[in-house]
């Protein structure tokens, strides 16, 4: 998740994906976000976005969002257990390994800002336990 990007790893992703395109978008969008491609993550975001970590934090903007995810740190493996879509509000799970062999679950809630292909990601909850 930081800005300077790493190769990731992905071990797992679901086989379904291609009947839906907005799960190809949060595929996407999750595999730029843990391999720490800030401006692919920022590309897919509203300008006002509203990111809420939830127990932690709230984003509101790209600007913070971009802070934030400046000073994070990229996953080596991700796994992607499930992605959900229904009209422009998604879900996705699934296990990310960091250095040392560190994991984080995660569950992320995506809501779209319309129902357009072209529609980006207006607001993120984002469940993380340390695995």
């Amino acid at each position: 998740m930081c800005s300077n990007s790493s190769t990731l790893t992905v071990v797992d992703i679901p086989k379904d994906c291609g009947n839906a395109p907005r799960k190809i978008v949060i595929r996407d969008f999750l595999i730029a976000l843990y391999s720490g491609d800030l401006d692919q993550t920022l590309e897919m975001l509203t300008d006002d976005v509203r990111w809420e970590v939830v127990g932690s934090h709230v984003l509101a903007g790209k600007a913070e969002t971009r802070s934030w995810l400046m000073h994070a740190v990229s996953a080596q493996e991700l796994k992607l257990h499930t992605v959900i879509t229904h009209g422009t509000d998604c879900g996705a799970d699934g296990v990310a390994t960091y250095e040392n062999s560190r994991t984080a679950c995660f569950n992320h809630v995506i809501v779209f800002s319309g129902h357009a292909k072209t529609a980006k990601i207006s607001e993120i909850r984002s469940y993380l336990i340390d695995g």
